[in-house]
């Protein structure tokens, strides 16, 4: 696990912007958050207050919610990278949120990945082989 300190602004933003401005925070953005939906609205929203006042800021994330433009998301990420590295009680807060969203994904990504549904089960999206299902 990367120290709290070593999140940078382009991980953040991904966390906080880039899902919901693809799917328009429709199912997809609610499964691929793992469950942190109200931690990633509470990132979001800090990083919008944070902005508040800068134009340009707010403008960028205004295209990245309405449109999920890129380019935009890449100015957010420029703007957020400014501010880490001004305002350190701001960096640490918006940190230890996008850390929290990181072990949530990561536990749930754990479960998915040790689901045990019974003694014959195999991966069948990489069968190899000739695979005997049953007995023996």
């Amino acid at each position: 696990m990367e120290p709290i300190t070593a999140i940078a602004a382009a991980e953040i933003v991904k966390i906080a912007f880039q899902e919901f401005a693809k799917s328009g925070a429709g199912e997809l953005a609610k499964k691929s958050v793992g469950g942190a939906i109200d931690l990633v609205k509470n990132l979001r929203d800090k990083i919008k207050a944070k902005f508040q006042g800068n134009e340009r800021a707010e403008k960028a994330l205004a295209e990245v919610e309405q449109n999920g433009d890129s380019t935009a998301l890449d100015k957010v990420k420029k703007y957020l990278d400014l501010e880490l590295d001004e305002d350190e009680a701001f960096a640490t807060e918006v940190r230890q949120i996008a850390q929290q969203i990181i072990n949530i994904q990561n536990q749930n990504n754990s479960i998915r990945e040790y689901n045990n549904y019974g003694r014959d089960q195999i991966n069948i999206e990489n069968i190899q082989g000739n695979p005997k299902i049953g007995g023996s």
